[in-house]
């Protein structure tokens, strides 16, 4: 994948204060993958393998409940999965599954560490993200 191919990282707003350079640098570091409906991404209680933003389609974001599995967030487009767990060094807090077709682009544990390193933009996105989230949880425990 090329970056300003349609479809390419740098339409998603994770990514639009990156330079062209930070953008061949992280296309590099990512790989692009088409995944079904119903695909699960990642799985509550899990170590962490990598990092998942959304390039079009829909995830549906659950935690396992006393009353079964309670549906926490839909995301989607430029949207990121598993930046907490790698973050703060835990398992993974919920369940990802694929509400849709999807297009994301994953990249791994120290290729996640490199973006984060090669783009300060991307770092700050995600950290606040991170933020967001951690305060949801927080609300909801």
């Amino acid at each position: 994948m090329v970056v300003g191919e349609h479809g390419g990282i740098d339409e998603l707003g994770l990514f639009s204060a990156c330079t062209k350079a930070e953008l061949r640098q992280i296309n590099g570091l990512t790989t692009r993958l088409r995944l079904s409906k119903g695909r699960v991404l990642m799985r509550e209680g899990e170590a962490p393998k990598e990092f998942i933003v959304i390039g079009s389609g829909r995830v549906r974001v659950t935690r396992d409940t006393d009353a079964g599995a309670t549906v926490v967030s839909d995301l989607g487009s430029g949207e990121i999965l598993g930046e907490m767990a790698l973050l703060l060094g835990t398992r993974r807090k919920a369940t990802a599954t694929a509400a849709t077709d999807l297009t994301v682009f994953v990249c791994s544990v120290s290729e996640f560490r490199s973006i984060l390193r090669t783009a300060p933009s991307v770092a700050s996105k995600v950290h606040q993200t991170l933020l967001t989230r951690a305060e949801g949880l927080a609300v909801a425990a």
